[in-house]
Formats: C-alpha cells, sequence, structure tokens
C-alpha cells in the first residue's frame, strides 16, 4: 500500500498514488439512459404533487404501480444503472453542484452499524405506510417531500454519497437484489470527484464491497430479517381484516381516514388492529406484526445456515464460512424477491386477467436467473478476476486485440508470454505485478492469494515459484505496514488519485501561460475533494517526483521546497 504522508520520499519507479485503472468508470453508452433519467426523476418530483390533486388515487399508482415496479426495474437494469438514476441520489447530490456540499464524514459508528440505520428508516417506513401512508394522499404527498428533504440536508451536512450509503431506506434493498453483482455487468457509479466517503464503495466496485463486509453481523441481520418483514408487511392485510380480499381487492389504497384511529383501540372491522383482537391499537398490531416476522426470519436463517454449512462442506471441499454465508445471502435473497411479487402490484394486475400470470412468470424467471448468477460465486472466483484483469491489463501485443471477454483474453496473453523470447521469466514477473496492484486496490486480501489455486494453475506457474511470490509479496506488506500504519484504501486511493490529476492539469495549465499556481485555488480544490492539508502535499511530492526535471519540479522547489522541507 501507498503512504500519504509527506515525509515519505518516492522516485519515479514508485509512484505515491498507484492509478485504479480497472476501478474507472465507463461512458454508459445506451441512448436510453439521459432520457430514462429525466423521466425517473420528473416522476418522483410529480408523486407529491399528483398525491395532492387525485388524493384518491394516489395511494394505488404510487404503491401498486411504482413502488411494485421498483426492486424489478432495479434487478433489470443492474445496481450501478439504478444509482445514476435514482432521484433521491440525485436530490441528495444538488448541494455537490453548487459547491455547497457537507464536509463531514459519516461517524464510525454509523460506519459499522449503518445496515441497521438505513433498515430502521425502511422499516419505520412500511409501519407508517399501514397506519397512515396507504390510502391518504395527502400523507403520500407529506412523506415524499419529507425524504427529499432529508436526502437535500444530508448533502449539505455530508460529503459524497452519505445519504445513498448509510441512510437511504432503499439502499440496503438495491444491495440484498443485486449482490454481488447483477444480471450483467455494468459500469460502475463512482462519483467524479471521489471524497472517500465510505469503505468497501460499492459505487466503485460493488462486489469488493460485498465480500468486505459479508461478515458484517449488522449485515446479516439486516439481510436475513428483510425476507420475514417482506411478508409480515403483507400479512398485516389479512391479520387486520381477516380476509385477503382486503389487500388484493385494493381497498386498502384510499382509507383517508385510517391514521384517525390507528393510536386508539378498535371496535369494528374498520377501526381494528387484528381482526381477532380488535381492541388492540392498529400502531401497535402493525409495529408487532412486522417485529415478529422479522425476528422470525432472523432466527428461522441463522438456524438452517449451519446444516447448510454442513452440507455445502461436505459437498464442495472449498466452501469455507464466506462462502457459506454467500449461498444463505443468495438463498434469503431469492425467497424475499419472490415473496414481494406474490402481493405487490396485485391490486392493480388483478383488472387485467391475463396480467397477474405473465407478471408472476417474469418475476420467477428473473429471479431464477439472478440465482443462478450468484450462487457459484465465490471469494475465490472474485479475487481470481481481478488479478486476471490486471494481468491482461499489461496486454504487450501490438499485433492483437484483446478478446473482450476477461476469461479468453487472459489465456491468450497468458500462452502468448509463455511463447515470447523471456518466457516463464516474464509470466511470473507479470503476474507477480498483477498480484501486488490488486492487493494494492485492497480487492484481495493475503487469505485471497493462498487460495488462487486455480488461477495459478492456468498459467502453469510452479508451486515453488507461486510461494516465494506470496512470501515476497507479504514480506513487502509487512514492511509497508511497519513503516506506515495507516491503510489507504481503495476508496482513498482513488479519491488522492482523483485530486493528483486535476491539480497537475491545473499547474500544467498555468504553467502553459506563464503563470504562477495561487495557494487560494488549491486550497478551493482541496477543498472541493476533501483532501487534507497532508495528503495535499503528497500529492505535490508525487508530481514533484515524477516531474523532478521538468518545469512542474522547477516550480514546485520554487514555491513548496524540497518534499522534505514542505513537510516540516
Amino acid at each position: 500500500m501507498a503512504n500519504t504522508s509527506p515525509r515519505r520520499s518516492a522516485s519515479p519507479d514508485t509512484p505515491l498514488l498507484p492509478v485504479l485503472q480497472p476501478l474507472a468508470p465507463q461512458a454508459d453508452p445506451e441512448g436510453w439512459f439521459g432520457p430514462v433519467k429525466k423521466i425517473a426523476l420528473a416522476v418522483f418530483v410529480g408523486v407529491p404533487i399528483f398525491a395532492l390533486l387525485a388524493p384518491s388515487l394516489a395511494g394505488r399508482v404510487v404503491w401498486t404501480v411504482l413502488i411494485a415496479g421498483l426492486p424489478l426495474f432495479i434487478v433489470l437494469v443492474g445496481y450501478h444503472r439504478w444509482r445514476r438514476l435514482c432521484p433521491l441520489a440525485f436530490l441528495a447530490q444538488i448541494p455537490a453542484r453548487f459547491n455547497r456540499s457537507g464536509e463531514r464524514r459519516a461517524p464510525q459508528w454509523l460506519e459499522e452499524h449503518y445496515y441497521y440505520v438505513a433498515f430502521g428508516v425502511f422499516f419505520v417506513s412500511l409501519w407508517l405506510r399501514l397506519n397512515a401512508t396507504n390510502g391518504n394522499g395527502y400523507a403520500i404527498a407529506i412523506f415524499f417531500v419529507i425524504l427529499s428533504l432529508a436526502a437535500i440536508a444530508v448533502g449539505f451536512l455530508y460529503t459524497g454519497k452519505t445519504w445513498c450509503n448509510f441512510l437511504c431506506p432503499v439502499s440496503f434493498v438495491e444491495k440484498i437484489y443485486t449482490e454481488p453483482h447483477g444480471l450483467r455487468e455494468t459500469a460502475n457509479s463512482q462519483c467524479d470527484k471521489c471524497t472517500a466517503c465510505k469503505h468497501g464503495c460499492p459505487d466503485i466496485n460493488q462486489e469488493n464491497g460485498y465480500w468486505k463486509e459479508i461478515s458484517s453481523h449488522s449485515k446479516k441481520v439486516v439481510f436475513f430479517a428483510f425476507w420475514g418483514v417482506v411478508f409480515g408487511f403483507y400479512f398485516y392485510y389479512y391479520l387486520q381484516a381477516g380476509t385477503w380480499n382486503y389487500y388484493f381487492s385494493g381497498a386498502w389504497t384510499n382509507e383517508p381516514g385510517v391514521i384517525d384511529s390507528t393510536f386508539l383501540p378498535g371496535h369494528d372491522p374498520k377501526t381494528a388492529g387484528f381482526f381477532f383482537l380488535p381492541w388492540v391499537p392498529r400502531a401497535l398490531a402493525s409495529l408487532l406484526t412486522l417485529s415478529l416476522f422479522a425476528l422470525l426470519s432472523y432466527q428461522v436463517l441463522s438456524r438452517l445456515e449451519a446444516p447448510l454449512g454442513r452440507w455445502l462442506r461436505h459437498r464442495y471441499q472449498d466452501r469455507g464460512e464466506v462462502n457459506i454465508r454467500h449461498v444463505m445471502f443468495s438463498l434469503s435473497s431469492f425467497g424475499a424477491f419472490v415473496t414481494f411479487y406474490i402481493f405487490a402490484g396485485a391490486p392493480t394486475l388483478r383488472r387485467v386477467s391475463w396480467a397477474p400470470h405473465f407478471f408472476g412468470i417474469l418475476v420467477v424467471v428473473v429471479a431464477t436467473l439472478s440465482l443462478v448468477r450468484r450462487l457459484p460465486r465465490t471469494r475465490k472466483s472474485f479475487a481470481e478476476e481481478s488479478v486476471a484483469r490486471n494481468v491482461v491489463k499489461r496486454w504487450a501485443w501490438a499485433d492483437q486485440q484483446p478478446p473482450g471477454n476477461l476469461r479468453e483474453a487472459f489465456w491468450v496473453h497468458t500462452i502468448r508470454l509463455r511463447e515470447s523470447e523471456k518466457g516463464y521469466e516474464q509470466l511470473l514477473h507479470t503476474y507477480q505485478e498483477a498480484v501486488r496492484e490488486t492487493a494494492a486496490d485492497g480487492l484481495v486480501s493475503g487469505e485471497d492469494l493462498r487460495l488462487m489455486e486455480s488461477l495459478r494453475d492456468m498459467m502453469l506457474i510452479k508451486p515453488a515459484d507461486y510461494e516465494a511470490i506470496i512470501a515476497e509479496l507479504a514480506e513487502q506488506e509487512r514492511t509497508r505496514v511497519s513503516q506506515s500504519p495507516q491503510q489507504l484504501t481503495p476508496e482513498k486511493r482513488l479519491q488522492l488519485d482523483s485530486y493528483a490529476d486535476v491539480l497537475k492539469g491545473y499547474l500544467e495549465r498555468v504553467l502553459g501561460a506563464g503563470g504562477i499556481p495561487k495557494d487560494s485555488f488549491m486550497n478551493h480544490l482541496r477543498s472541493e475533494y476533501r483532501v487534507s492539508r497532508e495528503e495535499h502535499l503528497a500529492v505535490l511530492d508525487q508530481i514533484f517526483h515524477a516531474h523532478g526535471k521538468g518545469e512542474l519540479g522547477l516550480v514546485y522547489l520554487k514555491h513548496w521546497g524540497s518534499p522534505e522541507e514542505s513537510a516540516s
């Protein structure tokens, strides 16, 4: 890992801030994306207006059409596309667009427990639906306005995508249905000006964040409880009315008076909390139902994890705790998705005789394809692909373009390396450099490296040489840690790398025009990227060593002195 300390000397051969090319965003080529984003924003902004103008229709349109279709839409378009389409994300970034975003970062407790927070907001939102916003157009309008203002306020107070990553009630649902990766590969959704607001940022690399968080207890609790909350939400309609017709008829989409009696003891079918205990207030009954099914779902899935793990270890020898948890997450996600669409949208779909059957088939096909794509995935396969990408990135054959398929490109590159003049020696060097870069990017750990036998075998690397490479990399890592305990995360590296590119461009433009760099502008730039003074000096250190004999190096010496003097 690189060191951000300005006291560290560097050389042109060992750049301070390695470029993260494998993680860089790509332009989305689809022409539909721009118009769809505008439509999504217009629909979101129009919801409260529509709810006020047509309160009797608002519940049906919002809950049985728009919200009902959202999870399926996210799965079909892909996680990163949705992150760029999401209207709430757009609103949360409004302060940044006007250079008014906050400088605070999410506190450590939120970083560690944000799944609980996002799930809590989601849970309260469901509870509000059952007691106020389901069939009251005015309550729907208020709810959407408050949600929008909350997103904007967080954008003013905190840096980066703090709202999207830590607080948004949809954030963990997106992950449940699309992690570790969706039905097809999509360009990532990282910010143009990364401020390293989250460790394991899913916008930079969704799968990397997934494997880093998979052992998190808060993630386990939320992912296991989610299925129960989904079922409990819809089952409450039956528990309240004593008949499924109450839900499937859509009568609940136009009940503006529910909130008047929700905190009072019930006395008839309309005011009952439970049809078998009508005197229980609806607010309490719905809270108990959601909580009970969340707890039940968590307990059942937690108890199933151990026997499933034993079976997987017996059948597949390489299934460790992490991969067993991954299988559990995949199965619970499949169950929650299918359960949701047994009910979601049904009151409106049933108005067209063939629609429920067609939609049901579509849901099952999408859910099954997602499960089939997710289940075989392992942490080791992700690590191997990460290294393979960095191997292919070192493509050295001008007479042939690398194939589009990663596996094919890796094979061709490996074969041609072995057939080259230096042969095996060059192959070892390429592999070592690719592994070093992948480890530096934070995409693999030492444990992952030792598990990558298949990649080693594909390259026909001798076990002794492979162990020597791993041992050398481990020694380099120990040396780095002893010299700098601070670990440079992929998010921090991307932040500083982006800042370095912009700062270098500014210095080159100023010098090209015969001007003098202004500290005021660089301070403004540092504020935009949320870069500390020490990190700024480290970046200048990198620029100086990369251009030590050129104009930038001379300007550095004239205005800031040597790197060591700048540090002091």
